[in-house]
């Protein structure tokens, strides 16, 4: 047998496998970043607000109407009011705190961590800039599994 022609075959045969080789590390791992994503997902969440409201407006009626027990009319109007004022375009209702002493607003949309203090600070700032609002705090929700 002929040592060059060998040697020839040799670097061909090595040198395709050092292609392919290279053109599968090229290709995205699909698998790695779903499982990724679903993590960043998992881990994205809404905000929430505890507010309380004052004065004649349609969202402190509202409280108060939750607070004598009109809950059901109360949750609506505070959604119909939620959907028309843009001051609030982003937030949506979540429930009333018992007694209805405040109303618990959440991010429509769901938060990734790296966002959440930033996008906290802007709405607590916002909220509290409105003159219809009494008082604004973060609602720090429970966790499931947590010793109390």
């Amino acid at each position: 047998m002929n040592v060059n022609a060998l040697r020839t075959w040799g670097i061909a045969v090595s040198a395709a496998m050092i292609a392919a080789s290279l053109a599968v590390a090229a290709q995205p791992a699909p698998r790695v970043e779903a499982l990724q994503l679903a993590q960043a997902e998992q881990q994205a969440a809404p905000l929430s607000f505890l507010v309380r409201f004052r004065g004649a407006g349609p969202i402190a009626r509202a409280q108060r109407a939750a607070g004598q027990g009109e809950t059901e009319a109360a949750q609506r109007q505070v959604e119909v009011q939620l959907g028309r004022q843009r001051d609030f375009a982003g937030l949506c209702f979540d429930r009333f705190t018992i007694g209805a002493a405040e109303v618990v607003l959440r991010t429509c949309e769901a938060i990734v961590p790296g966002e959440r203090a930033a996008m906290q600070q802007e709405w607590l700032t916002r909220l509290r800039a409105m003159r219809a609002v009494e008082y604004v705090d973060a609602n720090a929700p429970a966790t499931q599994g947590r010793a109390g």
